[in-house]
């Protein structure tokens, strides 16, 4: 037998739900901390993300400006050790963090200054949904319902998804 079931938010829970980590006062060291919150699995794509992060570093530099973004990573999967890896041969460890699972994402949603998505695909897209019902900017590839919510669209370059990460934070 096939059954169908809905995909449901509880939006007004989320919009309602206390703050109960401030994601400022956990790594205050950082003027703009962007969200992902994700299985860490190949379809996801945080590489891009982690090669982004790489490119926004070196403009900030390049420009001498000493501004401090983190890229916070919540989830697991079997990517995680790739991931790690890379983040380690870009140099990128202080500011790309890798954090568990947390029951607590409405908490990171509203605290953050971005969320971000890098899929290749997605059949929904249930964090975007509840990162706008946060109230949290998005910065995501075109799926899921990431054009619906009103999300700023990039492609899978990594040029292309820093300049819209860096326009979405106010630097550019």
């Amino acid at each position: 037998n096939i059954e169908v079931r809905p995909i449901f938010v509880d939006v007004e829970k989320i919009k309602n739900a206390p703050i109960k980590t401030d994601l400022h006062k956990k790594y205050p060291q950082f003027e703009k901390i962007i969200l992902m919150a994700s299985r860490l699995t190949w379809e996801k794509n945080i590489g891009l993300a982690i090669e982004a992060m790489r490119d926004a570093n070196m403009r900030m530099h390049a420009n001498n400006t000493n501004r401090k973004i983190l890229l916070l990573i919540v989830g697991s999967g079997p990517e995680e050790g790739s991931l790690k890896c890379k983040v380690e041969s870009l140099k990128l460890v202080e500011q790309i963090k890798f954090e568990p699972w947390s029951n607590d994402l409405p908490s990171y949603y509203k605290t953050a200054d971005l969320f971000l998505l890098t899929s290749f695909y997605e059949g929904y897209g249930m964090t975007l949904v509840e990162a706008n019902a946060c109230g949290c900017p998005i910065v995501a590839t075109d799926v899921g319902v990431a054009q619906e919510l009103g999300a700023v669209i990039t492609s899978l370059n990594s040029r292309d998804l820093n300049d819209k990460i860096l326009v979405a934070l106010g630097y550019l």
